[in-house]
């Protein structure tokens, strides 16, 4: 089981970047962020501010993907953003209160049960992607929270290089802001 690095969602790649890596997966426009070199980085950055100020940002859309056994289970979804880690740092408390990422729409319920984490895939008004998302994901709660912390740990080391890029955005530190949803 792994939680499974981030993905953000970009379309038209063969125009704008250079050796971008592979979608997740055929159809779905999600690709993993720690395989973005830093200067598609900045082109991403620049797509996504437009003409606002950088410190008036949400961080980039994309998300977090659960894969267990190399297959993944569940996907970011619409809206989703990389500051959901923040919620996702929840499952760090062995005794978490449940929690939905609250950008994200359709949004998983999470929550623990014993020592299970249960992923509550289910929605009244939209669908899963893909549809055949599984209604229920269960997760060993020791094997999901060392997941997160070793992701948590690639996302610093990938924080650092996304700052070598703060200079051209005039920002102290833009991994707080792009990745992380903190702002300055």
């Amino acid at each position: 089981m792994k939680l499974n690095g981030l993905f953000i969602k970009i379309r038209e790649i063969e125009k704008n970047y250079k050796n971008f890596p592979e979608p997740i997966k055929k159809g779905i426009y999600q690709y993993p962020l720690f395989d973005i070199n830093i200067d598609d980085m900045e082109k991403i950055i620049n797509l996504h501010i437009g003409d606002s100020n950088i410190k008036d940002s949400i961080s980039l859309f994309g998300g977090y993907a659960i894969s267990v056994n190399n297959e993944i289970e569940l996907f970011p979804q619409c809206c989703g953003l990389l500051e959901e880690i923040q919620l996702w740092k929840n499952i760090l408390i062995e005794n978490f209160s449940e929690f939905y990422l609250t950008e994200c729409h359709p949004s998983p319920l999470i929550i623990k049960k014993g020592e299970e984490i249960v992923i509550i895939c289910e929605d009244k008004y939209e669908t899963f992607i893909p549809p055949n998302t599984k209604k229920e994901i269960r997760l060993d709660y020791n094997k999901t929270k060392e997941a997160l912390e070793k992701l948590l740990k690639n996302l610093e080391v990938y924080s650092n290089k996304v700052n070598e890029l703060s200079k051209t955005f005039q920002v102290d530190n833009l991994a707080k802001i792009i990745i992380w949803g903190e702002k300055q």
